[in-house]
Order: C-alpha cells, then sequence, then structure tokens
C-alpha cells in the first residue's frame, strides 16, 4: 500500500473528517443501541485537538523563550533557553498540520508567551529583562510568523532579532 492516508498526512483534519462522518452515522436508526457513535466522534475529534494543543503549547514555549533571550541576551541561562527553543522546534515541526495553521492565532499565542517571560523573568530575578520586556512590548504585535517558527533551522539570533525589529520606537 504505497499511498498515504489523511491520517498519516494531517491527523487534525483526518480527526475533524472522521468526527463528522461519524456524525452523520449517528443520525441512522439501523445501529446498534450499544454503539455510542457520539462519544466516538467526541474522542476522535479529541485526538486533533490534542495535538493541536501541544502544537500551541510549543509555538507559546518558543516564544517567550525568544523574548527571554531578546531582552536578557547575557542571562545566564540563555545557553538553555536557546537548547530548549530548538527541542521544542523539532517537535512543532513533528506535531504542526496544514489543517493547525488556520486554527494557530499568533496574536493570542504572542500575548500569552510575552506574559510568560515577564512572569519567568521575575521569577528569576532579571528584573531589568522583565522591565524591558514589559515597556519594550506593550504595544508590540508579534514580529514571528508561524513560518519563521517552521523554518529547517530556527536560531534564537534570528527569533531575537525579529523581536528586537517589532519593538516599537518613539517618534
Amino acid at each position: 500500500m504505497g499511498e498515504t492516508g489523511l491520517y498519516d498526512e494531517d491527523v487534525y483534519a483526518w480527526s475533524e473528517q472522521q468526527a463528522a462522518a461519524l456524525r452523520r452515522l449517528a443520525a441512522r436508526r439501523d445501529l446498534p443501541d450499544d454503539l455510542d457513535v457520539t462519544h466516538i466522534a467526541e474522542e476522535i475529534e479529541g485526538v486533533g485537538e490534542s495535538q493541536l494543543h501541544t502544537a500551541r503549547s510549543l509555538i507559546r514555549l518558543i516564544l517567550a523563550h525568544a523574548v527571554k533571550c531578546w531582552a536578557d541576551p547575557n542571562a545566564p541561562s540563555v545557553r538553555h533557553w536557546a537548547a530548549e527553543i530548538g527541542n521544542w522546534h523539532d517537535g512543532l515541526a513533528d506535531r504542526l498540520t496544514p489543517a493547525m495553521r488556520a486554527k494557530i492565532d499568533m496574536a493570542v499565542l504572542w500575548r500569552r508567551a510575552m506574559r510568560q517571560a515577564e512572569l519567568d523573568l521575575a521569577a528569576q530575578d532579571r528584573d531589568e529583562a522583565r522591565q524591558r520586556v514589559a515597556e519594550g512590548m506593550q504595544e508590540a504585535i508579534c514580529p514571528i510568523t508561524l513560518d519563521d517558527l517552521c523554518g529547517e533551522t530556527v536560531t534564537v539570533e534570528n527569533l531575537a532579532g525579529r523581536i528586537e525589529a517589532g519593538v516599537p520606537r518613539d517618534g
């Protein structure tokens, strides 16, 4: 069987398709009573939603760490943050499917990442960096696109450069 099915290509799209098919099937009167098609459809849909949730979480984590690297480039943790970005990038590449892309709101993930970066920096007593995030990003829109995160190589330097370019300037 050389043909690849939708499941192998895009598990999120597959789960939506299968859940919709099961819901249509549930309307039939000739199914056995003990076949709980409605809940089976929800469980299959949940597979795709779980994958989407994981992709969103990885994006938020990458963004938050990139913000910390931008805000505090000389922090002792920068190498660790960079390594985590690399690991999460690989995980994102394994999970992100074409159907998920339309379901990812980078603006929402950016706001959550900024909040996480501020909290992490505060917890590490990196007050100057936390202040840089708070002041520099109040009006900023997400300067990093999903395509930026999906490239073959994602580096802290590239992400920090995108963030720096996106910092609103007075005048």
